[in-house]
């Protein structure tokens, strides 16, 4: 009985539900919905870090890790032509894969279809990332085992260079190798340039004389080859990564030649011709250690040490007729270590805090033959101690840093040792994942390079002489920066921006007249000297992105003091047209001609010309085939201008070279992997560089 009536209960339940839900859809009139696509948010930003996640079209149509930024159009980012990554106002970016540091021939060997995001930083607190100012992290698929096999093709015709790369992975658990080889040809006989140098020399009576020199490249030849192997062996676990890399390098100019004429106004002395020659051999080997080991409580060690030795030689001669010959032989070899030992702590919602202590050793032996004959040995090093603190409150993320570094610069028979603070202060503000905004603050000091410490005294033309300074200390460095970064949505980004940096102490070139001529001399300290920038960047995004629109204008205000007293503005900017069509991509840039002070030391203010170029790329899942025609309104040589003036010197020079010259460019890439997914993807990098202690 007691079943019947649980049965005749549930059924006049559901025939009340019944008949409700039909008196209900009865009074509501039927209405098509519109389409929902919900889409995943491709980029955001925070006080901490920005992120990125590349698009199948961007990753396709990149051959390398520097074309993937260029094709994503990060907003704080510049990519130029030949793969250099900067900041949007021109700052060194250190880059990572995986947090393992790479380089720019890392970037073309990596696998690009694995790029998961990258990850943009500003005074990172990740130990891992060592404490750079700016860092662009690329995170990778992860693998079981396995590798790929890469190669890597750019001709540039017309202007003939190329080079070749190829990169091998093999991965088996927690352990990755990686075996790279590089080469690089050039030759070209389109270099030179047109000189006009203005001379004012004292007199023994107390005139002064002044006259022009003229020379005029009228021919030339240059032939370059560089040469590399890397080896690299990775450890890779939860609580460690062990990175021991060996590179072998070759770097050979066995011709540099150039002739032309010369030519006086007034005519003082006769018109003439010469002809001069420059080779030079520089072989490095190199070992580069990464090691991090996750401790216990929050801690964490990171270890950096680097080994170079490097073995540089170089010849030249000048002959201008109705002069005696001047011949000039160098050979140097350098050893350099450095290391950098990380402890940090974190202490969860308080903040972490970073403690290292770091070295440095560069010992020069320099032979000099010819117009200087002398044995030069240079030695510096550098121990420093600092600490940096950052924490997040809120929406608000502040790192600030201090320490001091210790110096022994020796030349010669002579020793200096200098001691300096730095000190770092960095404020960041994110809010709603589309705003962020922060501020910089750095000081810091550099030691002076040995090449800038040699007393001999060297004759490059009959009337010019040039010479270093043994008794320099390091110079001054502040800078102050400004970011604003809006993302709103995966179609639109910007960045604005504005920089200051300011040298004290500054050591620069300085002129020295007598009767006969002038000689280059290096000072300290001189006039102040002070640059900035402010602009804005940004990218547009259409048709489901598959057009993009890109861009920047910016200007940079130069101040440089005595001995040259000069100031310069100049307003640069760029556009770039990018659309993409299945397998094919299309890309079309204009840079305005622009201008750049030729750093700190000297007086020089280059002009370069614009630039357009337009590319064809076609790829799949294994090729990637790109064509670049660059120029092609322009068949003349000259690239750029170079003026400098000062008390007893002046310089014009129109600079010959393949800059601007109508150019074709041809680059391809083929790629396969094997295996299943392994736990990380760190590429080999190429570290260090062949340095010597030749006067330059």
């Amino acid at each position: 009985m007691k079943h019947r009536i649980l049965t005749l209960t549930f059924f006049t339940i559901f025939a009340i539900v019944a008949m409700a839900q039909s008196e209900a859809t009865d009074s509501i009139k039927t209405q098509e919905l519109n389409e929902v696509i919900v889409e995943a948010q491709m980029q955001r930003t925070d006080a901490k870090k920005s992120t990125y996640i590349p698009t199948s079209r961007q990753k396709n149509a990149s051959q390398s890790g520097a074309d993937l930024l260029d094709q994503m159009a990060i907003p704080q980012l510049k990519v130029s032509l030949n793969g250099n990554i900067e900041t949007n106002s021109g700052k060194e970016v250190a880059v990572f894969i995986d947090y393992i540091p790479a380089t720019e021939n890392d970037l073309k060997a990596m696998r690009i279809s694995d790029v998961k995001r990258v990850e943009y930083y500003e005074y990172p607190s990740d130990p891992r990332l060592q404490g750079h100012q700016f860092v662009v992290n690329y995170i990778m698929t992860k693998y079981e085992y396995g590798g790929y096999v890469k190669g890597y093709n750019h001709t540039n015709l017309l202007h003939f260079s190329e080079q070749l790369l190829g990169n091998v992975r093999l991965q088996y658990k927690d352990m990755t190798y990686d075996l790279m080889g590089y080469g690089w040809g050039h030759n070209s006989s389109h270099y030179g340039s047109e000189l006009t140098e203005t001379y004012r020399l004292p007199q023994d009576d107390g005139s002064i004389k002044v006259f022009d020199r003229h020379s005029n490249t009228t021919a030339s030849k240059e032939n370059r080859q560089q040469y590399f192997a890397a080896f690299k062996a990775t450890y890779n676990t939860e609580k460690i990564q062990a990175s021991t890399q060996i590179n072998g390098s070759i770097n050979r100019k066995p011709h540099s030649d150039r002739s032309g004429e010369v030519t006086y106004s007034p005519a003082d002395f006769p018109s003439s011709e010469y002809s001069s020659t420059l080779s030079n051999l520089s072989k490095f080997i190199s070992y580069d250690g990464y090691y991090f080991f996750a401790l216990p409580r929050n801690n964490a060690i990171t270890f950096n040490p680097s080994y170079v030795f490097s073995h540089t030689e170089q010849n030249s001669t000048y002959n201008e007729n109705g002069f005696a010959p001047i011949l000039n032989g160098a050979i140097d070899n350098t050893n350099q270590m450095n290391a950098d030992l990380k402890f940090s702590h974190d202490f969860g919602k308080f903040g972490n805090v970073l403690g290292f202590i770091r070295g440095s050793y560069e010992y020069n032996r320099t032979q000099y033959t010819g117009s200087a004959v002398s044995f030069d040995r240079a030695k510096s090093s550098r121990v420093g101690l600092g600490a940096s603190y950052d924490v997040s409150v809120g929406n608000f993320y502040i790192s600030t840093g201090f320490g001091w570094d210790w110096d022994k610069l020796k030349f010669g028979d002579m020793t200096d040792n200098p001691s300096s603070p730095w000190a770092d202060l960095s404020l960041q503000y994110g809010f709603k994942d589309a705003h962020s905004l922060s501020t910089t603050f750095h000081y810091s000091s550099w030691a002076p390079s040995p090449t800038f410490k040699s007393g001999n005294i060297i004759q490059s033309t009959p009337l010019m002489r040039y010479t270093g300074n043994p008794n320099l200390v390091p110079s001054k460095s502040y800078d102050i920066d400004f970011r604003y970064t809006w993302l709103p949505n995966n179609n639109y980004s910007l960045s604005a921006f504005a920089w200051a940096w300011i040298v004290g102490n500054r050591y620069a070139y300085d002129y020295e007249a007598s009767s006969t001529g002038v000689l280059r001399t290096i000072k300290q300290p001189m006039g102040s000297y002070a640059q900035g920038q402010y602009g804005v960047s940004g990218s547009l995004k259409f048709l489901n992105r598959s057009l993009v629109f890109s861009g920047q204008v910016a200007q940079i205000l130069n101040h440089n003091g005595a001995p040259y007293d000069v100031n310069h503005s100049y307003i640069n900017w760029y556009a770039r047209l990018r659309y993409y069509l299945k397998d094919w991509n299309f890309t079309l840039t204009y840079i305005s001609d622009s201008a750049s002070a030729d750093g700190c030391m000297n007086g020089i203010w280059h002009k370069a010309k614009s630039d357009w170029y337009i590319t064809f790329g076609w790829s799949n899942s294994d090729w990637n085939i790109r064509a670049d025609l660059i120029d092609f309104s322009r068949w003349n040589w000259r690239s750029a201008t170079q003026v400098m003036r000062s008390k007893y010197y002046d310089t014009y020079q129109e600079i010959y070279d393949g800059q601007s010259h109508a150019l074709i460019q041809l680059s391809a890439t083929y790629t396969f992997g094997f295996g299943k997914k392994v736990k990380r993807d760190d590429e080999p990098r190429v570290s260090g560089a062949a340095s010597s202690g030749i006067l330059q």
